[in-house]
């Protein structure tokens, strides 16, 4: 700041900008640059703006990392379009290997007791001791009294096959009405003899096995639920496999043979005439 003092005698000093010390500004700082607006070449707007139109992810988006990839870089890092990572596949549950052959004796006893009784696992080897011979008898008993035998994994598949099977019956019990159905083929029905064959299979010296055949060929049941009911009646193991020749088996652990055909014959309604019971490929009729 300055302080003029001034009198008649003194001159009037010059004032100019040297003596105020002003800041001196270049002519290239003192004029006003034009700023330059970078305008959408597909919707008109300002970049900043196009993602509230319709066409941003279509048109302006491509344009502009096509013409100002700086510009899109920036205006990507600020609205935030990170790279969203993909979650982690799941992982696929091992499925348990499929054991080899039916639990023995001691191995469904042994199921039971963890099942109903856990305390008595441990009276396993002398209840089979006690019970050697007996052994359907021992199982008849422990499914009246405490209920109904734990599934063997070995036949534990038989459940897709029978759900499969069922679809297959029930497609063909479809009525569909012939006008719909142009340039197709009615089906033929065919008519298929009744003929069930019993026969046992030994598997060891004291293991066994029953195994009944023709059981589709008897109308109006289905092998999912004979099995069942063979299950139920001699407190074991019952299954539907395929056989070699691509027929249909219910297996039925134990040599049930003569008892197995008498139930065929009074709760399935099958004739004695069609029952045949097949000792060691000696075929007879159970009537």
């Amino acid at each position: 700041q300055y302080c003029l003092v001034l009198s008649k005698s003194t001159p009037l000093p010059t004032i100019c900008p040297e003596n105020l010390n002003p800041i001196i500004m270049s002519e290239e700082d003192q004029v006003l640059k034009p700023v330059q607006i970078v305008y959408c070449g597909k919707c008109g707007m300002p970049p900043e703006y196009c993602e509230y139109g319709p066409d941003f992810e279509s048109h302006c988006n491509p344009w502009l990392k096509k013409h100002h990839p700086e510009l899109h870089s920036k205006l990507k890092d600020m609205r935030g379009d990170a790279p969203v990572a993909s979650a982690p596949a799941e992982k696929e549950e091992d499925t348990p290997a499929k054991p080899s052959a039916p639990w023995t004796i001691e191995e469904r006893l042994t199921a039971f007791y963890q099942e109903y009784q856990p305390d008595k696992v441990a009276d396993v080897p002398s209840l089979l001791e006690k019970y050697a011979g007996k052994e359907d008898k021992l199982f008849l008993a422990l499914v009246k009294k405490y209920g109904p035998e734990p599934e063997d994994p070995y036949y534990a598949d038989e459940s897709d096959e029978e759900s499969e099977e069922e679809l297959e019956e029930g497609m063909e019990n479809l009525n569909v009405d012939s006008k719909k159905r142009r340039g197709a083929k009615a089906k033929k029905t065919k008519v298929v003899e009744t003929r069930v064959v019993v026969q046992k299979e030994k598997r060891n010296k004291k293991k066994a096995t029953t195994i009944v055949l023709g059981m589709e060929t008897v109308p109006d049941i289905k092998l999912k639920d004979v099995s069942k009911d063979f299950s139920k009646r001699f407190a074991g193991s019952s299954s539907v496999k395929d056989g070699a020749k691509g027929d249909k088996q219910i297996i039925i652990q134990g040599d049930h043979m003569e008892d197995v055909a008498e139930m065929i014959v009074k709760k399935f309604k099958v004739p004695g005439h069609c029952v045949f019971l097949d000792f060691d490929g000696d075929v007879v009729p159970y009537e």
